[in-house]
């Protein structure tokens, strides 16, 4: 299109326009310049800047992050909360910690351990700290070779929460006392704490812990005696037995490797129970004792519980306890025909029950699609289904996640089942 088109400017109209193309360059490069100069991270609050700093590996908050901003360059030396990873050196950590400002509190402090070489001095960080109100202690030992705990770990008067991990062998604790009066917290994963006393001395000297999470630990016999825990776990533990009397806890996750033994719960709104092949044994009955301390919960997630339910009812003491606080089932098998006897047993004592699930996939899962275990649990199924329902209302939900192998063909018989019984308002079914 040709310029004719267009009304045609006067050369004053021109002029002007372009001085105030050149005059809004030069106003927008002079901002970006001023802009450019101004060190906007210096501006930032202390409180902040910990909060940046902090889960970083100090090293790394001292020496590169120092670059980013002036302030940067000594506000790491009064956080609140340090990291010291394995391949921290003395020097540092001393200049860190034990040259620390009294008035620079220290609250929170992650170490990770890994070298031998660090262990002596990395045990006097630990006592210092202990001395010096902290507050959270987060513990890595990724090494093969024995990390003495110094005793102060277990008897500071500061401390809200403690985690302790390990990477590589089993760590033995067992300190000569506990006094940790103002604890919350407790989780230790891959110890050893076969030695019965350090169980009467961590009931005894944390008077005051909400959660304890025990994880992979060797226990021996072990017993759990709190009024304040709300929130347990003890999961892929070792136990010959172990005994738990906690009438707060909240939340249960349970790992069913030995005898079990749990006083009452009535607090209790969830629970998580998963039972190992070590533990499915013939003439359980007499070995096991924690359903009555599950009936008040309102969820449970119940896996490999068939099996050992069966062995628990060949021989009942007693009717059994009823659930009726119990919303949502979820029950984890290997096979189709092992939902049978938990479904049959909960659906006549859970009349509130609004959403079940079964499922298989967890167990393939965890296993890499093998089934393992007791061969005498592989069994066709030879219960009675034609069990009357005591449920108030029709199920809400009814969710099933099915694996099409060897055993598929129970699952008509288990469906329709599920539908007569149920009458369910929602259906959903996965095969995997």
């Amino acid at each position: 299109m040709s310029s004719s088109h267009f009304p045609q400017c006067s050369p004053y109209v021109r002029r002007n326009a372009q001085f105030g193309r050149t005059l809004s360059r030069r106003l927008v490069g002079s901002s970006a310049q001023e802009a450019a100069g101004r060190d906007r991270l210096s501006a930032l609050s202390d409180d902040l800047l910990h909060r940046i700093l902090g889960p970083l590996d100090a090293r790394l908050a001292a020496g590169q992050c120092s670059l980013l901003s002036r302030r940067w360059r000594h506000v790491w030396a009064t956080m609140p909360r340090v990291t010291l990873l394995g391949h921290a050196s003395e020097r540092f950590g001393d200049s860190l910690l034990l040259l620390r400002d009294d008035a620079s509190k220290l609250r929170v402090l992650t170490l990770h351990s890994a070298n031998t070489d660090h262990f002596a001095h990395q045990r006097r960080w630990l006592r210092h700290v202990a001395s010096r109100s902290i507050r959270v202690l987060d513990i890595t030992l990724g090494t093969a070779y024995h990390f003495e705990l110094p005793d102060c770990v277990f008897n500071c008067a500061t401390l809200e929460e403690i985690t302790v991990s390990v990477l590589a062998v089993r760590q033995v604790v067992a300190p000569k006392s506990v006094c940790l009066p103002l604890l919350k917290k407790l989780r230790l994963h891959y110890m050893q704490l076969s030695d019965p006393s350090v169980a009467d001395k961590l009931s005894s000297g944390c008077p005051a812990v909400e959660e304890l999470d025990l994880s992979r630990c060797s226990l021996g016999v072990f017993r759990i005696s709190s009024d304040t825990v709300k929130t347990l776990s003890v999961t892929a533990c070792d136990y010959s037995e172990i005994d738990v009397s906690a009438p707060n806890v909240v939340s249960l996750k349970l790992s069913v490797a030995g005898r079990v033994k749990l006083d009452a719960m009535p607090s209790l709104l969830s629970a998580w129970v998963s039972v190992s092949c070590d533990a499915i044994k013939p003439h359980a009955a007499d070995r096991h004792d924690f359903l009555d301390a599950l009936c008040n919960a309102q969820h449970l997630e119940l896996l490999r519980f068939g099996s050992l339910l069966k062995d628990m009812m060949d021989k009942p003491v007693t009717e059994g306890p009823t659930f009726c606080k119990l919303k949502t089932l979820y029950l984890g098998e290997w096979l189709v025909v092992d939902f049978y006897r938990p479904f049959a047993y909960f659906l006549n004592r859970a009349p509130n029950l609004a959403t079940l699930s079964l499922d298989q996939w967890k167990l393939y899962e965890e296993n890499n699609g093998k089934i393992s275990g007791p061969a005498y649990f592989r069994g066709k199924s030879t219960e009675k289904l034609n069990l009357p329902s005591v449920l108030s209302s029709d199920l809400e939900i009814l969710r099933l996640r099915i694996s099409k192998g060897d055993d598929a063909g129970e699952f008509s018989t288990l469906r329709r089942m599920l539908k007569e019984k149920t009458k369910p308002k929602e259906m959903e079914v996965v095969w995997f």
